[in-house]
């Protein structure tokens, strides 16, 4: 018949069509589900991390993780004795952003140390000379809470003042962690973002991202440990920096961390600051930091 050959033409456009489709959810699916589209959250950096000679006292500490994998970080004594009359100095934990290690964050809390606070920064898995690989947040989550173990179990750690410094998705990780461990006093957040999916979205459309950025991130991240869920359980001090201007986690994100934590966290933006040199452009930041802690921390009974 004259129609005959169009309908049969549609029909295999819809079934190669229908094909595609289905390649492409299996595909989703499974990088889904193992964790791939996770991955792109981590670029960790392997190699020596000896500590660094410029700081009186400091060691190599090993401590192990919830499933086993060994971990690596230093401990940096207080380089100058505490202005209180307290027989320990403070302690700040350092839970540091995606990229590098523990050699290339230090410069966001050097001044800790010379400030009167001991200082212990680590490496996740995958990281520096950490054991394991950084494929997924719960994992690295377990790693911080092994850090916080190894902290407490110091004979010149005080385990009441006990403050964390969290950068980028450190803060991410951070807050899941002091969630769920009263220990940690107070924190500074720098940097962070609210929801792992929405940080997605920003990170292919934009702030805000659009409707596709949106269903992309929707259908490819898993958006369990959300930070704003986890802010939204903290009744300690927390001090929220970002920077308007960062082209790497927009500012947008910290704001929703502050609206989640029901008057717990105090937002500081920075006009013109970017993501990795918010303590270059703007040197305040750095007392702001050193002042939070000593009122947080100074005495904890409060």
């Amino acid at each position: 018949m004259p129609g005959t050959p169009k309908p049969r033409l549609l029909i295999r456009l819809r079934r190669r069509m229908l094909r595609w489709l289905g390649t492409l959810a299996l595909v989703v699916l499974v990088l889904r589900l193992t964790g791939c589209m996770e991955r792109f959250f981590y670029y960790p950096e392997s190699g020596p991390t000896p500590p660094p000679r410029e700081f009186r006292g400091a060691e190599s500490v090993w401590f192990t993780s919830k499933d086993g994998a060994k971990l690596h970080g230093w401990f940096i004594p207080a380089q100058t004795t505490p202005s209180d009359s307290q027989a320990k100095a403070a302690t700040i934990l350092h839970v540091h952003g995606n990229a590098g290690n523990i050699t290339s964050h230090i410069g966001f809390t050097e001044f800790l140390p010379d400030a009167g606070f001991n200082l212990f920064i680590f490496d996740f898995r995958g990281y520096g000379q950490s054991e394991g690989s950084a494929r997924r947040r719960a994992p690295l989550i377990d790693d911080t809470e092994a850090a916080l173990d190894a902290l407490l179990a110091r004979p010149e750690v005080d385990p009441h003042r006990i403050g964390m410094f969290a950068q980028s998705l450190g803060g991410s990780i951070g807050l899941n962690v002091m969630a769920d461990r009263p220990e940690i006093r107070a924190a500074v957040i720098e940097s962070a973002f609210a929801s792992w999916r929405e940080e997605a979205a920003c990170a292919v459309g934009g702030d805000p991202p659009g409707f596709l950025a949106r269903a992309l991130a929707w259908v490819c991240v898993s958006d369990s440990d959300r930070p704003d869920w986890a802010i939204a359980k903290i009744d300690r001090p927390i001090l929220l920096l970002h920077g308007d201007c960062d082209g790497t986690i927009p500012c947008s994100q910290s704001r929703k961390l502050a609206q989640s934590s029901g008057g717990h966290a105090t937002l500081i933006e920075f006009p013109g600051g970017d993501h990795n040199t918010l303590h270059e452009t703007h040197p305040q930041s750095v007392q702001m930091i050193i002042d939070f802690f000593r009122k947080n921390l100074i005495d904890p009974a409060d």
